[in-house]
């Protein structure tokens, strides 16, 4: 049997496995980041546990793609500089250290990028030739296939749709810039709102939090299920928000699909109707009539499975 390896690179786990040519991933496992930190440990880590799953599976493996968080050199398979990874990774060849190592095809890409692949491969943007996916989670990031091709750029930073500005003034980006769209709407950004509603008075949050021990965008949600106001009016404002970030990308890309992932669209039917709402006062007419705005449908295997798609591309 003939399979290709996704990994997902991130800064706590890095997810692998093997996917058949119809993006079914048939076995897949999760290393530690930190036990894995710089390039030679990552190398012989992944390497090792993708020949171990190859040999359960009698598999052979055609090619392995990777999707890392940062800064990629897409076509030459090298990595200009990671975010939320510790270890010396400016300017390494980490596709051709790959291939030396495992002996075969290996494609490296921005993660946001692979996720998109995936995504247009096999989840909500399956069967369309223009489609925008943003990710909300930490950071907001996007991707654009254009015409059936991932569009990368001329250094490969297309698609930073959480860098574009939806405001004049505000909170200042982790860029450190403000009226940046991931100011408003990124995890971050909603859990300075929860503190704030906590403050003036959001009882049912304030208990969640209390008993959890802990503030997270899942409990604002909890909230928000539970009829907290406070956490409603949270979630309408991301809506708004991200709901201007998105009309400008319809009104200069035109697209068929725009997807919208990460840990934070788990809140979805908190801030979709305010999204949607938001994209009939701000975007055109005829595009937005053109347009699905939909959730991804992937989850965790997104990565891995995009980095199969990727693999397909080197190979």
């Amino acid at each position: 049997m003939n399979l290709w390896g996704g990994v997902d690179f991130g800064g706590t786990n890095i997810k692998l496995g093997l996917v058949t040519r119809q993006g079914r991933v048939i076995s897949q496992t999760t290393l530690l980041t930190r036990q894995h930190p710089d390039p030679d440990t990552f190398v012989q880590g992944v390497a090792s546990t993708l020949r171990s799953l190859a040999r359960t599976q009698r598999a052979h493996l055609l090619a392995v793609g990777v999707g890392a968080p940062g800064l990629i050199d897409a076509e030459r398979g090298r990595i200009h500089q990671l975010v939320n990874v510790p270890g010396g990774w400016r300017g390494i060849p980490l596709a051709r250290l790959m291939e030396q190592t495992l002996g075969c095809p290996c494609a490296v890409d921005n993660d946001v990028n692979v996720v998109a692949l995936g995504e247009w491969s096999f989840g909500a943007g399956r069967g369309t030739k223009h489609s925008v996916y943003v990710t909300l989670g930490t950071g907001v990031g996007g991707a654009l296939v254009i015409n059936g091709r991932l569009v990368r750029g001329m250094i490969g930073s297309a698609g930073e749709i959480g860098h574009t500005s939806i405001a004049l003034t505000g909170p200042r980006c982790a860029c450190g810039r403000r009226g940046c769209l991931e100011a408003f709407v990124s995890t971050q950004a909603i859990l300075r709102r929860a503190r704030r509603a906590i403050r003036e008075g959001a009882s049912v949050l304030r208990r969640l939090v209390a008993r959890e021990g802990r503030l997270t965008p899942e409990v604002v949600a909890r909230a928000a299920a539970a009829g907290d106001r406070l956490a409603c009016q949270i979630w309408r404002e991301v809506g708004v928000s991200l709901g201007r970030g998105i009309a400008n990308v319809i009104n200069l890309l035109n697209p068929e699909r725009i997807i919208i992932g990460g840990g934070v669209a788990n809140a979805w039917r908190f801030f979709a109707p305010s999204l949607h709402a938001t994209l009939s006062v701000y975007a055109f007419e005829a595009p937005l009539r053109a347009v699905r705005v939909v959730r991804a449908q992937l989850n965790d295997r997104a990565g891995i499975i995009g980095g199969a798609c990727l693999a397909w591309e080197r190979e």
